[in-house]
């Protein structure tokens, strides 16, 4: 099932051909400066808005950095004598988890649901 277009877009899309086919028409010298005109315009636009997406990302990722090494300080303390090293690292013993058995000698009666 195919679904129509907003009506506001279809007519501004018809808007643009009229403008343009017009100007094709009329002064056909002045439609790629335009065009030209139109895309530096836009490209300023998105430079700007770049720059400042730029800068909230860097002060939110600065931000999060100062969190970061004032929570790790906070964690390590210092130690004055140094401790030795274990050799051999300690195998984790695994977490005792029981077996639930249920009824494996019954069986089920098939005949009734």
């Amino acid at each position: 099932m195919r679904r129509r277009p907003f009506p506001l877009i279809t007519l501004l899309i018809i808007l643009a051909i009229f403008g343009v086919s017009y100007r094709l028409w009329n002064d056909p010298i002045q439609l790629p400066k335009q065009g030209l005109i139109i895309i530096f315009v836009v490209a300023v636009f998105y430079g700007i808005y770049k720059r400042i997406q730029k800068q909230r990302m860097n002060h939110s990722y600065q931000k999060a950095v100062k969190q970061s090494k004032k929570l790790l300080h906070q964690k390590t303390k210092p130690t004055s004598k140094k401790q030795p090293r274990p050799t051999a690292l300690k195998k984790k013993h695994a977490t005792h988890l029981t077996v639930i058995e249920g009824k494996k000698g019954k069986k089920k009666n098939r005949a009734s649901f």
